[in-house]
């Protein structure tokens, strides 16, 4: 059975395929998160590979909504890959006269010191991805727009590239998880994450509790991200994440009391965490 990804063909997401071990010709893209989980979900494919963290902007909300209240889907991997943004125009065009830059809203971010110095009056149009951004400009050819993606997916869709690394960082990195359905579980390795998310509702004093379970047993917290939680104004539900697996002593303790104190929270999974100090994937195809 295949694995989603977000696509299309080209997006940083593919390459993020090989760092979890999925051959390319055994995946099948897809032009949005939500899309790529519900194929998951209905079982048209295996696993989903889905963007979550970003170096440089944080999480990939788009993902983390998408998973935060789910009862049927876990992460069960990580992989880490190296980006680079490049900017690329029709076959003829030039930088001079982009008024339209389509990117993913991530991609912006990370190149908006640029953009904003070298193009201050093109508008933005959010694509779903850098890959999908690229294949609108080259299909649609039109005078003044720009994609920015990989300089290698912008050439693969017949862009011109007229700009190269223009992201603010460098060694920007972005962080892709693995999600399957909930009959999965992975072994305890060592060196494992763990991800949950804790409603709180109309009770956000209540994290300092929650973070006292963390103190308590002494497991490293990794991320803390707060999300609206759709009901109400000031009503929040918190993506905790975590070293340790929840086979563990110490993490099986902290999951086990915070669900006596709220019996709505979401364990997402325990998955092998992609190592930070090793050099990661570099992706020339979000």
């Amino acid at each position: 059975m295949p694995t989603a990804y977000l696509g299309p063909s080209g997006s940083f997401t593919e390459a993020a395929l090989s760092g979890l071990k999925v051959p390319s010709g055994e995946a099948v893209p897809y032009p949005s998160v939500r899309q790529a989980l519900d194929a998951v979900r209905r079982g048209a494919a295996d696993a989903a590979v889905v963007p979550w963290e970003n170096s440089v902007e944080g999480a990939v909300t788009a993902s983390v909504d998408a998973l935060a209240h789910t009862g049927d889907l876990c992460i069960t991997g990580e992989t880490l890959l190296h980006v680079q943004f490049a900017l690329a125009v029709p076959q003829g065009g030039s930088l001079s006269s982009v008024r339209r830059v389509l990117t993913h809203p991530h991609a912006h971010a990370q190149c908006r010191t640029w953009i904003e110095t070298r193009l201050p009056h093109a508008d933005f149009v959010a694509s779903a991805s850098t890959a999908q951004a690229a294949r609108e400009v080259g299909n649609s050819r039109t005078p003044g727009t720009a994609a920015i993606a990989s300089p290698k997916t912008l050439t693969a869709y017949g862009l011109d590239v007229v700009a190269q690394d223009i992201g603010t960082r460098s060694d920007a990195v972005t962080r892709f998880v693995k999600v399957t359905r909930r009959n999965r579980r992975s072994s305890p390795t060592g060196a494992d994450r763990s991800t949950l998310v804790v409603p709180l509702a109309g009770k956000v004093s209540d994290l300092h509790d929650v973070l006292l379970e963390f103190v308590r047993t002494s497991v490293p917290l990794t991320s803390v991200l707060s999300r609206p939680s759709g009901v109400g104004f000031g009503g929040y539900s918190f993506l905790l994440e975590c070293e340790g697996h929840i086979d563990e002593p110490s993490v099986g303790s902290v999951v086990a009391a915070l669900r006596r104190r709220n019996g709505h929270i979401n364990f997402l999974g325990s998955y092998p965490r992609a190592i930070s100090n090793s050099a990661p994937t570099r992706g020339e195809t979000l």
